[in-house]
């Protein structure tokens, strides 16, 4: 375990600004915590505060991590976002322009009593944490206010560092349709892609339509209108396409998009099931963290930091160390596929490193393969 713990001090030290006092000391218990969540694949409060090196009671442990995730001075900005940047500039020069850059909003249970709504990018197909909101009650409590108060939060962290001349495209579910977002995303000049309603409101030549009174002719899989007015306030410019693939999804899909190609919006949209992914490795696959316990929606916001950089720190160790040589160590290697995910074979790696007792870093300069 310290060997662990002593591994992500030095790289989160690293990137941080000389810390004195009680901000060492709380980035010291950072770095005990997400060894915690990491090695015991949980984040209820005792097993995060089992990562801290001192020889002290395993109650004290727990107070120790009950305290920082319901302390005033843990913050996004000093915790999180430090980390979170460099990690971005280095994942980032993996993107082109023919790839393009996609975020997703979506919203997902934490606990019985909160939910969290997150903005994450997506890579290989799965997501990584950018920023949250947490609120009390299910995902659903979620407004459209909120909506554009953690996508302004994304905007600020990704507009300084994004690469020049890569496409950047917002994915996100039916209840994401709002026309605050789609003006955010123009306004910085992102692309969007979102589902919407089948009772949604849109007017073509001034004339109004509803997506549930459209039908497809026979064989035919798209419907696409362009430039329509979307509701009753009449959001100009809005490119509609009605997609049901019968071999696929049981439904019609709705979506709303400024992208004036069909196939890509569609092509893009599939990319917002990467979200799901994130949650599910943020919950069953590793840190359990929709167990947790904790009601106030501060401290729960807190505990995600934890467990997203925790996830970060994963997902170097998965990129630095993704080779045939590694994935040997600690699955099965099949010709045909990886079998793991990214997310999951760095999870078995550190097992691996600690096992044997294997000298690893965490290096945010990645190297193109």
């Amino acid at each position: 375990m310290k060997t662990l713990y002593k591994t992500i001090q030095s790289k989160l030290f690293s990137l941080s600004d000389e810390p004195q006092g009680h901000e060492l000391k709380r980035l010291n218990n950072l770095s005990g915590f997400v060894c915690g969540m990491i090695r015991k694949g949980n984040s209820n409060l005792p097993d995060v505060g089992s990562g801290l090196p001192q020889d002290i009671n395993a109650n004290s442990k727990t107070i120790a991590a009950k305290r920082f995730v319901s302390n005033k001075y843990t913050d996004f900005n000093i915790h999180f976002l430090p980390f979170l940047e460099p990690f971005l500039q280095g994942i980032f020069t993996f993107f082109t322009k023919e790839t393009g850059i996609y975020i997703v909003i979506d919203g997902s249970q934490v606990g019985k009593d909160n939910g969290a709504l997150m903005i994450s990018l997506v890579w290989r197909n799965r997501g990584i944490p950018i920023c949250w909101v947490t609120k009390s009650g299910g995902k659903g409590h979620f407004k459209s206010e909120d909506h554009e108060e953690v996508l302004k939060q994304a905007i600020e962290i990704l507009l300084p560092i994004l690469p020049k001349n890569i496409p950047v495209t917002l994915l996100g579910d039916g209840e994401f349709d709002g026309i605050g977002l789609q003006q955010l995303c123009l306004n910085v000049g992102w692309n969007y892609v979102l589902r919407t309603a089948k009772n949604s409101v849109f007017y073509e030549n001034g004339d109004r339509f509803q997506p549930k009174s459209l039908a497809l002719e026979a064989k035919q899989t798209v419907l696409f209108i362009p430039r329509v007015e979307f509701t009753n306030e009449r959001f100009q410019y809005v490119n509609f396409v009605y997609w049901h693939d019968k071999t696929k999804y049981d439904e019609p899909i709705f979506l709303i998009s400024n992208l004036s190609c069909y196939y890509t919006i569609i092509c893009d949209y599939t990319f917002r099931y990467s979200i799901e992914c994130l949650f599910k490795d943020l919950k069953s696959t590793s840190f359990n963290i929709h167990k947790t316990r904790l009601k106030k929606p501060e401290e729960v916001k807190n505990l995600i930091i934890i467990a997203a950089l925790a996830f970060l720190l994963l997902t170097v160790l998965a990129i630095q160390y993704d080779e045939t040589f590694y994935r040997k160590k600690v699955q099965r290697v099949r010709s045909d596929q990886k079998v793991l995910s990214f997310f999951s074979f760095a999870f078995r790696l550190v097992d691996y490193f600690i096992e044997y007792q294997k000298e690893f870093q965490f290096s945010f300069q990645f190297s193109k393969k």
